[in-house]
């Protein structure tokens, strides 16, 4: 059974706030340690800590691109399909 557009659309929507929400806490975890630490460990911490924000600003991007898709799917300028087959058909 396919899901309604409106449906899919909230679902794509809370599954990319979640990966955002998920590397807002990573990013805030690895900062907060990285206070505490010295030397070489603060060092590999720092590169986390980057690599989280840089992470944090591609899923932010990837949430606006993905509710710009869900307002095109809402808005019928596509039909989605739930899985492959129904490609061929």
């Amino acid at each position: 059974m396919m899901d309604s557009v409106g449906e899919k659309g909230s679902r794509l929507l809370d599954e990319t706030a979640q990966l955002c929400d998920l590397l807002r806490m990573a990013h805030g975890t690895a900062h907060r340690m990285q206070q505490d630490l010295h030397g070489d460990i603060y060092d590999k911490t720092s590169e986390v800590v980057t690599q989280l924000h840089d992470l944090r600003v591609v899923c932010n991007n990837l949430f606006d691109e993905v509710a710009k898709e869900v307002g095109e799917m809402e808005s019928g300028e596509y039909e989605i399909r739930s899985d492959a087959a129904s490609d061929r058909q």
